[in-house]
Protein backbone atom coordinates (compact mmCIF):
# COMPACT_ATOMS: atom_id res chain seq x y z
CA UNK A 1 0.00 0.00 0.00
CA UNK A 2 1.40 3.33 -0.70
CA UNK A 3 1.00 6.29 1.31
CA UNK A 4 -1.59 8.40 -0.83
CA UNK A 5 -3.73 4.94 -0.96
CA UNK A 6 -3.75 5.16 2.99
CA UNK A 7 -4.68 8.46 3.12
CA UNK A 8 -7.65 8.21 1.15
CA UNK A 9 -8.80 5.33 2.86
CA UNK A 10 -8.17 7.34 6.57
CA UNK A 11 -9.89 10.64 5.41
CA UNK A 12 -8.86 14.03 6.35
CA UNK A 13 -9.52 13.96 9.61
CA UNK A 14 -7.80 10.90 10.53
CA UNK A 15 -6.26 12.43 13.99
CA UNK A 16 -2.73 10.76 13.42
CA UNK A 17 0.64 12.07 13.18
CA UNK A 18 3.14 11.86 11.10
CA UNK A 19 5.01 9.09 13.56
CA UNK A 20 1.90 7.11 13.64
CA UNK A 21 0.62 7.11 9.90
CA UNK A 22 4.47 6.15 9.13
CA UNK A 23 3.55 3.11 11.73
CA UNK A 24 0.32 2.59 10.22
CA UNK A 25 1.63 2.03 6.35
CA UNK A 26 3.95 -0.30 7.63
CA UNK A 27 1.28 -2.08 9.64
CA UNK A 28 -0.86 -2.01 6.41
CA UNK A 29 1.81 -3.46 4.57
CA UNK A 30 2.04 -6.29 6.78
CA UNK A 31 -1.47 -6.64 6.93
CA UNK A 32 -1.62 -7.15 2.98
CA UNK A 33 1.19 -9.38 2.99
CA UNK A 34 -0.56 -11.56 5.86
CA UNK A 35 -4.30 -11.45 3.80
CA UNK A 36 -2.73 -11.43 0.21
CA UNK A 37 -5.95 -13.41 -1.62
CA UNK A 38 -8.57 -11.38 -2.99
CA UNK A 39 -11.41 -12.97 -0.96
CA UNK A 40 -8.85 -12.00 2.34
CA UNK A 41 -10.60 -8.69 1.72
CA UNK A 42 -13.21 -8.55 5.30
CA UNK A 43 -10.21 -9.99 7.37
CA UNK A 44 -7.57 -7.31 5.78
CA UNK A 45 -10.29 -4.25 6.46
CA UNK A 46 -10.45 -5.58 9.79
CA UNK A 47 -7.27 -5.94 10.60
CA UNK A 48 -6.30 -2.44 9.30
CA UNK A 49 -9.46 -0.87 11.06
CA UNK A 50 -7.60 -2.64 14.02
CA UNK A 51 -4.50 -1.00 13.54
CA UNK A 52 -6.07 2.12 13.14
CA UNK A 53 -8.40 2.36 16.18
CA UNK A 54 -4.94 1.12 18.25
CA UNK A 55 -3.03 4.58 17.54
CA UNK A 56 -5.99 6.20 18.58
CA UNK A 57 -7.91 4.19 21.55
CA UNK A 58 -7.06 2.43 24.51
CA UNK A 59 -5.51 -1.33 23.55
CA UNK A 60 -8.08 -2.66 26.61
CA UNK A 61 -10.99 -1.02 25.17
CA UNK A 62 -10.24 -2.26 21.53
CA UNK A 63 -9.32 -6.18 22.72
CA UNK A 64 -12.40 -6.02 25.46
CA UNK A 65 -14.68 -5.38 22.12
CA UNK A 66 -12.80 -7.64 19.74
CA UNK A 67 -13.43 -10.09 22.32
CA UNK A 68 -17.03 -9.39 23.55
CA UNK A 69 -17.57 -9.83 19.24
CA UNK A 70 -16.12 -12.94 18.91
CA UNK A 71 -18.01 -14.38 21.80
CA UNK A 72 -21.01 -13.64 20.41
CA UNK A 73 -19.98 -14.74 17.18
CA UNK A 74 -19.45 -18.24 18.48
CA UNK A 75 -22.54 -18.15 20.30
CA UNK A 76 -23.93 -17.74 17.34
CA UNK A 77 -22.71 -20.21 15.71
CA UNK A 78 -23.28 -22.63 18.11
CA UNK A 79 -27.07 -21.75 18.18
CA UNK A 80 -27.48 -22.03 14.49
CA UNK A 81 -25.44 -24.92 14.32
CA UNK A 82 -27.92 -26.48 16.79
CA UNK A 83 -30.78 -25.47 14.54
CA UNK A 84 -29.27 -27.40 11.64
CA UNK A 85 -28.09 -30.62 13.11
CA UNK A 86 -31.52 -30.96 14.20
CA UNK A 87 -33.37 -29.61 11.21
CA UNK A 88 -30.51 -32.15 9.62
CA UNK A 89 -31.60 -35.40 11.58
CA UNK A 90 -35.56 -34.15 11.61
CA UNK A 91 -35.62 -33.38 7.77
CA UNK A 92 -33.55 -36.22 6.32
CA UNK A 93 -35.10 -39.12 8.28
CA UNK A 94 -38.49 -37.60 7.18
CA UNK A 95 -36.57 -37.89 3.38
CA UNK A 96 -37.44 -34.22 3.02
CA UNK A 97 -33.86 -34.05 2.21
CA UNK A 98 -30.97 -36.00 1.07
CA UNK A 99 -27.64 -35.50 2.94
CA UNK A 100 -26.15 -33.91 -0.10
CA UNK A 101 -29.22 -31.64 -0.53
CA UNK A 102 -29.29 -30.99 2.73
CA UNK A 103 -26.23 -29.62 3.01
CA UNK A 104 -26.51 -27.57 -0.56
CA UNK A 105 -29.39 -26.03 1.42
CA UNK A 106 -27.67 -25.59 4.51
CA UNK A 107 -24.46 -24.07 3.28
CA UNK A 108 -22.59 -26.98 4.92
CA UNK A 109 -20.13 -29.48 4.34
CA UNK A 110 -21.96 -32.80 3.30
CA UNK A 111 -19.67 -34.87 5.76
CA UNK A 112 -20.73 -32.83 8.36
CA UNK A 113 -24.64 -33.71 7.64
CA UNK A 114 -23.23 -37.08 7.55
CA UNK A 115 -21.82 -36.85 11.44
CA UNK A 116 -24.97 -35.19 12.63
CA UNK A 117 -27.23 -37.48 11.19
CA UNK A 118 -24.57 -40.95 12.35
CA UNK A 119 -24.58 -39.64 15.27
CA UNK A 120 -28.09 -39.78 15.97
CA UNK A 121 -28.36 -43.66 14.20
CA UNK A 122 -25.98 -43.93 16.76
CA UNK A 123 -27.12 -43.25 19.85
CA UNK A 124 -30.39 -44.85 18.61
CA UNK A 125 -28.29 -48.16 18.10
CA UNK A 126 -26.55 -47.53 21.59
CA UNK A 127 -29.72 -47.03 23.74
CA UNK A 128 -31.55 -49.76 22.04
CA UNK A 129 -28.09 -52.34 22.88
CA UNK A 130 -27.75 -50.45 26.57
CA UNK A 131 -31.88 -51.04 27.36
CA UNK A 132 -31.48 -54.84 26.05
CA UNK A 133 -28.93 -55.40 28.57
CA UNK A 134 -30.98 -53.39 31.49
CA UNK A 135 -34.31 -55.10 31.35
CA UNK A 136 -32.39 -58.52 30.95
CA UNK A 137 -32.16 -60.28 34.07
CA UNK A 138 -28.48 -61.60 33.79
CA UNK A 139 -27.29 -58.61 35.28
CA UNK A 140 -26.52 -57.39 38.78
CA UNK A 141 -29.21 -54.70 39.68
CA UNK A 142 -26.16 -51.91 40.61
CA UNK A 143 -24.72 -52.68 37.03
CA UNK A 144 -28.14 -52.30 35.65
CA UNK A 145 -28.94 -48.60 37.42
CA UNK A 146 -25.72 -47.63 36.02
CA UNK A 147 -26.61 -48.58 32.53
CA UNK A 148 -29.95 -47.15 32.58
CA UNK A 149 -28.11 -43.51 33.49
CA UNK A 150 -26.44 -43.79 29.85
CA UNK A 151 -29.50 -44.58 28.38
CA UNK A 152 -30.35 -41.16 26.52
CA UNK A 153 -27.15 -38.94 27.32
CA UNK A 154 -26.28 -36.97 24.46
CA UNK A 155 -22.67 -38.08 24.09
CA UNK A 156 -22.63 -41.13 21.67
CA UNK A 157 -18.61 -41.48 23.23
CA UNK A 158 -19.75 -42.00 26.67
CA UNK A 159 -22.67 -44.53 25.36
CA UNK A 160 -19.72 -46.42 23.86
CA UNK A 161 -17.15 -46.87 26.54
CA UNK A 162 -20.34 -47.68 29.22
CA UNK A 163 -21.44 -50.51 26.51
CA UNK A 164 -17.98 -51.72 26.24
CA UNK A 165 -17.33 -52.09 30.38
CA UNK A 166 -20.79 -53.80 30.86
CA UNK A 167 -19.88 -56.23 28.01
CA UNK A 168 -15.96 -56.70 29.39
CA UNK A 169 -17.94 -57.84 32.75
CA UNK A 170 -20.86 -59.53 31.87
CA UNK A 171 -21.97 -62.02 29.50
CA UNK A 172 -24.55 -61.68 27.07
CA UNK A 173 -25.69 -65.38 26.63
CA UNK A 174 -28.70 -64.70 28.36
CA UNK A 175 -30.43 -62.48 25.60
CA UNK A 176 -32.24 -63.80 23.07
CA UNK A 177 -30.78 -64.28 19.79
CA UNK A 178 -32.39 -61.18 18.68
CA UNK A 179 -31.29 -59.43 21.78
CA UNK A 180 -27.41 -60.83 21.39
CA UNK A 181 -27.32 -59.69 17.40
CA UNK A 182 -28.66 -56.07 18.44
CA UNK A 183 -25.72 -55.45 21.30
CA UNK A 184 -23.34 -57.34 18.55
CA UNK A 185 -23.77 -54.76 16.38
CA UNK A 186 -23.71 -51.85 18.91
CA UNK A 187 -20.54 -52.96 20.19
CA UNK A 188 -19.30 -53.42 16.77
CA UNK A 189 -19.87 -49.81 16.63
CA UNK A 190 -19.01 -48.65 20.22
CA UNK A 191 -15.50 -49.91 19.34
CA UNK A 192 -15.28 -47.70 16.23
CA UNK A 193 -16.48 -44.75 17.95
CA UNK A 194 -14.03 -45.32 21.07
Amino acid sequence: MQQYELEAWLGDDHGLDEQQLDELLAEANEIDERYPDPDDQAERDAALVTAYRLKLEPAETVVAEYGQQLTAARAAVAVASAGLQQAAQSTIANGDFTEAGFARAGGIDRMTVRKWTQDQRDRALLDRALFELVRSHGMPAEDQDKLSEAINIRDTSSQATTLLAALSTHSIDYLSEEGRELVARAEKRARQIV
